[in-house]
């Protein structure tokens, strides 16, 4: 059985799904896009949203 600490320091670095960047967080956090692409899909959910109104 391999220890935690081996499988955790062997894993790949995570990538953002949006744009590629390399997300420097802890591997088993569920996010899959950057705090830039997350906050930029925020910003152009609010505008269409407000757009609407």
């Amino acid at each position: 059985m391999t220890p935690i600490t081996t499988f955790f320091r062997n894993l790949e670095a995570k990538c953002c799904a949006s744009c590629g960047q390399v997300i420097s967080e802890q591997a088993e956090s569920y996010a899959t896009e950057c705090y830039t692409c997350q906050d930029q899909a925020s910003t152009d959910a609010y505008k269409h949203y407000y757009k609407k109104n």
